[in-house]
């Protein structure tokens, strides 16, 4: 199996964490001579926040308090990540790394840079409905109240769409995904748009 490289696309509660750990699973199994490497921005961004550095302060402040990260922050992020876990010829999934246009350019430089060509993106599509009860029932209190949800819907449709969109122009393959069945279904359904036998 010659070296992937997917983004995971999808709105808050549409699976993309459960999806890409089934994903690194199946690499470990088809492929495991060779390693897979897994970018999740939302760990690096905590992990990032626990240092004691004046940027990761400000960051942290600007995540408490609902705000957009500015993009160098978390490319900072990835090219740290990638700079210390990445030789170039492992299976690579992206998980909420490219949120902003910018960020996907970025992004596909990278993959450039290490001469990586099958690129490809997951965007997993969820009603806003469903994604509103999977968060409620997660319990958790960022998730609770319909205006939390609805400014993350709309920051994804702002934001994040357009970040998808320029995957696209620079040549990315897009697999759009129903993710409204259970998680199986999902996976199955991702291994076959991924030709993943």
């Amino acid at each position: 199996m010659n070296p992937v490289t997917v983004a995971f696309f999808g709105i808050s509660g549409s699976g993309k964490g459960t999806q890409a750990e089934l994903l690194m699973k199946v690499f470990a199994e088809k492929d495991p001579a060779r390693k897979a490497v897994r970018a999740e921005m939302g760990a690096l961004a905590r992990e990032f926040m626990a240092t004691d550095t004046s940027l990761a302060k400000r960051t942290g402040e600007i995540v408490s308090s609902g705000g957009l990260l500015p993009s160098f922050v978390p490319i900072y992020l990835l090219t740290k990540y990638l700079n210390d876990n990445f030789v170039g010829d492992e299976h690579l999934i992206l998980d909420g790394t490219c949120r902003r246009p910018d960020q996907s350019r970025t992004a596909d430089d990278m993959m450039k840079l290490w001469g990586r060509s099958d690129l490809q993106a997951i965007v997993l599509t969820l009603s806003k409905a469903s994604a509103k009860a999977r968060l409620v029932a997660r319990g958790r209190a960022d998730d609770a109240t319909d205006e939390a949800l609805n400014s993350r819907f709309a920051w994804y449709e702002e934001h994040v769409v357009p970040s998808i969109e320029e995957l696209r122009k620079c040549g990315w393959a897009i697999h759009e995904i129903d993710g409204e069945p259970d998680v199986e279904t999902v996976h199955q359904n991702i291994l076959s748009a991924l030709k993943i036998a």
